[in-house]
């Protein structure tokens, strides 16, 4: 014997397409009031702890943490990391944050004198030079008519501390840059541009 069963029709709630939107709406609103409402996020600087003198190690120093919304031209992070051989150029009084154009390089502490150079590109790694590169310099001496000319390695692993490529029309090409040198370097650099041709070759990091 076949049993049939009857499935009665069940009736379901119908569903207010306004209830959902409007739904939608609340949470999009409840989110951009959260949006506003959050404060903005803080970056860590590195400030003065104390009077800071010019040309000492940072890492020696008494350097803290604060809190900012903007680090634009300071120096950002938790630590002193890094930087902790690099030295202010001037003095901070207590509570100052280190602006980074403040801070120089441990080569500058050595050799705190600087010497600015004009070559050729050819003469200068096709201007593919920056700030904080070294380079050995070569000098090439003319012999004159009677010798044959020569070329001599004049300094080793020097720091450059700016490099700019000339835009100008009449001297395009040339690559200007500023090294850091000793009393002794600076006259032999001197000297070799007077007497002769220079060549800059890049250290491999």
């Amino acid at each position: 014997m076949a049993l049939v069963a009857r499935v009665r029709d069940v009736a379901l709630p119908s569903v207010d397409r306004r209830m959902i939107v409007g739904g939608i709406l609340a949470a999009i609103a409840a989110l951009g009031v959260l949006q506003i409402t959050q404060p903005p996020q803080r970056v860590p600087v590195l400030v003065a702890g104390a009077e800071l003198p010019a040309g000492r190690p940072l890492g020696a120093l008494d350097i803290e943490i604060r809190y900012v919304e903007s680090a634009a031209g300071l120096v950002s992070g938790d630590s002193v990391g890094d930087l902790a051989e690099w030295s202010l150029r001037v003095p901070l009084a207590e509570g100052e944050p280190l602006i980074g154009s403040l801070l120089q390089p441990p080569e500058l502490v050595e050799f705190p004198n600087v010497i600015a150079l004009s070559l050729d590109g050819a003469h200068a790694v096709l201007g593919r030079l920056a700030a904080g590169d070294r380079v050995d310099v070569y000098v090439t001496m003319d012999g004159g008519f009677d010798t044959d000319s020569r070329t001599e390695l004049l300094a080793t692993d020097v720091y450059v501390v700016d490099v700019v490529a000339s835009e100008s029309s009449v001297d395009r090409g040339r690559v200007n840059l500023l090294l850091a040198v000793d009393d002794d370097l600076a006259g032999l650099i001197v000297s070799a541009t007077r007497t002769g041709g220079i060549d800059l070759v890049r250290v491999a990091p």
